[in-house]
């Protein structure tokens, strides 16, 4: 019988998760104990469903969240050593809450890669992470399409919005639930390296056709800027809008003095978007790939 006991994770363990995070899946998920703290302010996620397996000692060897979607339940997991074990507590976690199947999503090639299959999961999707690099010289601006101005988010008069556009935007892709505006504000607008100045929007007079929303990609890792979110609305589409938001994000992190730019993409989507970013200059950095198995 394993000597594991299972707890809600505390603020305390923060730095300790950040650590299991780094261990298990290196450069990919990179965390501080800061990013976890700030998870226990945050009105979007339930403490009974961010756990911690700990040893006789109470010393946290491994991580797991649960976020359920409809009839399935999405996991996150950072349990190197102990990857069985948490899977094992995460899936139990699932049947409890109802769910029909569980998900996971982790870097194509990783060592949990035989192990999740040999659980019964499948590999159903995957996407890239993206990266462009730049030198000393400032990327072009765009040339903006024919009534479209592009302007720096107003917090917290553009909000609504652009919270719109991006709903609206994202409707038809893969895997997309409609998410209520509290919760979007939760995991955009308070998270902790947000900027006004660093968002973009498209408007064509009155209405807002596309959003760019951009972070720095960590607060202790100044070196790139990460695209959280690009996204046209449908009646702005193949008119160059999305191109016009991405470039003068490349000048606007340039300017903030990051030079490397990335972002994630659903990699059969059908929009076009994988095409946009490698013409303007991105390549695939890595690929993740997400797993399902009935329970």
């Amino acid at each position: 019988m394993s000597s594991l006991r299972l707890r809600q994770l505390r603020e305390e363990d923060a730095d300790d998760v950040a650590r299991l995070f780094v261990e298990g899946w290196g450069e990919s998920r990179q965390m501080n104990g800061d990013e976890i703290r700030q998870w226990f302010n945050s009105e979007a996620l339930r403490p009974e469903d961010l756990l911690v397996l700990v040893d006789p000692r109470d010393r946290v060897v491994a991580y797991f969240d649960v976020w359920r979607e409809g009839e399935s339940v999405d996991i996150d997991v950072a349990a190197p050593g102990f990857w069985d074990e948490a899977l094992d507590q995460a899936e139990n976690q699932a049947r409890a809450l109802g769910a029909k199947r569980v998900r996971t999503f982790f870097l194509d090639g990783h060592e949990l890669t035989g192990r999740i299959s040999e659980r019964g999961y499948s590999n159903i999707r995957s996407s890239w992470t993206m990266e462009i690099e730049f030198g000393v010289e400032a990327p072009a601006e765009p040339v903006l399409p024919d009534g479209i101005e592009i302007r720096t988010y107003r917090h917290p008069e553009d909000e609504e919005a652009v919270y719109e556009t991006v709903q609206e935007a994202f409707a038809d892709n893969w895997n997309f639930h409609p998410e209520s505006i509290e919760s979007w504000r939760e995991f955009r607008v308070k998270w902790r390296n947000f900027d006004p100045d660093l968002w973009l929007v498209a408007w064509d007079a009155e209405q807002v056709a596309g959003a760019s929303l951009n972070y720095p990609g960590r607060t202790d890792d100044p070196g790139y800027g990460f695209v959280g979110t690009l996204a046209v609305r449908d009646p702005w589409r193949r008119r160059g809008v999305g191109e016009a938001l991405l470039r003068r994000t490349f000048a606007l992190l340039h300017a903030c003095g990051l030079r490397k730019v990335r972002l994630s993409v659903d990699a059969e989507n059908t929009t076009g978007a994988t095409r946009l970013y490698e013409r303007v200059g991105m390549s695939v950095l890595r690929q993740s790939n997400t797993w399902e198995r009935n329970l």
